[in-house]
C-alpha cells in the first residue's frame, strides 16, 4: 500500500521507516520540496522511499499520517490539500501542546469543549479521522513483534475516530507496527483524553530520563488488591 506521511520529525521518521520495513511505498512529506530532512531520509530507505511537500504526499498515500507539529497541523493539513484527503483514512498522531517553563499546555483553540483531533475531523468532512499513538514518545510507537519471542508492546494502544471502519483498518496496521492490546475508546472527541494523556511525558520523562515507556490498561479484576499484595509479599 502506498502511505504519505505528512512530517520530519522524530514521528515521521519512526512511522515511515516503520511503514518501509513492513513493505509499503512511503512519501515523506514536508512544507519545501527540498527539505534535506525528507531527502535524506528518502535516500537511506531505498527504492520504495520518496519524498515531497505535503501535497504531494497527500496525493501519493491512500493513506495519510499526520505527524506535524500539532499547533500547525491544521496549517499543514491546508498546504496538504483537502481534495487529496477525501476518502482517505488519516492517522492523525499529532499534539496541540505549547512548551514553556519545563511543562506542557494544551493551546487554548484544542481544549476545553474540543480537540485537536475534533477541529481536524471539522476541517477535513469528507476524511476519516483515526487519532493514536499521540499519548507515547516516538521511540516507543513501533516494535519488532516475532511470534517467536516476547518482544512485543506491552502496552496498550488507544485509538479513536468516527469512521468503524478506519478504526478497524488502523487497529490492523497497529498490529503491525507490534501492538497487541488494543483498544478503541470510541469517536473522535475522545482526543480529548489521549491529548491530555500525551502532556504526562514531562513528569516520566524527569523521572526516568528517557522517553522508554507506554501505558498499560490493566483489566484483570479477578485478584483483589490484598491477594496481589499477598502474592508479592507485600502482606
Amino acid at each position: 500500500m502506498k502511505y504519505g506521511v505528512s512530517g520530519t520529525g522524530d514521528v515521521g521518521h519512526v512511522i515511515a521507516s516503520k511503514l518501509i520495513d513492513l513493505g509499503h511505498e512511503v512519501m515523506m512529506g514536508a512544507r519545501s520540496a527540498s527539505s534535506e530532512k525528507a531527502q535524506k531520509w528518502a535516500e537511506e530507505h531505498g527504492s520504495h522511499a520518496y519524498y515531497g511537500t505535503f501535497e504531494d504526499a497527500a496525493k501519493f498515500g491512500e493513506r495519510v499520517f499526520n505527524c506535524t507539529q500539532g499547533i500547525h497541523a491544521i496549517e499543514a493539513l491546508e498546504l496538504a490539500g483537502k481534495d487529496h484527503l477525501n476518502g482517505k483514512i488519516l492517522i492523525d498522531t499529532s499534539n496541540p501542546f505549547h512548551y514553556e517553563d519545563g511543562h506542557i499546555s494544551l493551546d487554548p483553540k484544542y481544549s476545553g469543549n474540543t480537540s485537536l483531533g475534533e477541529e481536524i475531523q471539522k476541517f477535513l468532512p469528507e476524511t476519516r479521522v483515526v487519532k493514536t499513538l499521540n499519548y507515547i514518545g516516538s521511540s516507543m510507537m513501533d516494535f519488532n513483534y516475532d511470534d517467536n519471542d516476547s518482544d512485543y508492546a506491552p502496552f496498550t494502544a488507544f485509538y479513536c475516530g468516527n469512521d468503524s471502519d478506519a478504526k478497524r483498518e488502523t487497529a490492523i496496521l497497529l498490529y503491525d507496527f507490534g501492538w497487541r492490546d488494543l483498544l478503541d475508546i470510541g469517536d473522535i472527541s475522545m482526543s480529548r483524553y489521549t491529548e491530555m494523556l500525551g502532556a504526562f511525558w514531562v513528569p516520566l520523562y524527569k523521572k526516568f530520563n528517557s522517553m522508554k515507556w507506554g501505558f498499560a490498561l490493566s483489566r484483570n479484576f479477578e485478584k483483589t488488591p490484598e491477594k496481589i499484595a499477598l502474592s508479592r509479599g507485600y502482606l
